[in-house]
């Protein structure tokens, strides 16, 4: 299964952003197409809350960008460094 930090290297619409935080987090399976579950991404629903509560919560963070035009979408910040990464 492709990382977050590689799964979001460049700009990715918010709901395919959702999805593939939910695979990593193990929530939905990796093999699972977005298109098979899009309405939780896209209807009131607490799983859907909680994923996008959660992609901004990584903004916060600075692990993850994000900008409003064209579209929503988010993507890894490339100065946010990992645990391994800070020596």
């Amino acid at each position: 299964m492709e990382t977050l930090r590689a799964a979001l290297a460049d700009w990715t619409d918010f709901d395919a952003s959702a999805h593939v935080l939910a695979q990593s987090l193990g929530i939905m399976p990796s093999q699972q197409k977005m298109i098979e579950e899009k309405w939780i991404y896209w209807s009131e629903n607490s799983l859907g809350a909680m994923i996008y509560d959660t992609l901004e919560r990584l903004v916060e963070l600075s692990v993850l960008d994000k900008r409003v035009e064209p579209d929503l979408q988010y993507r890894w910040c490339s100065t946010f460094r990992v645990a391994d990464e800070r020596g």
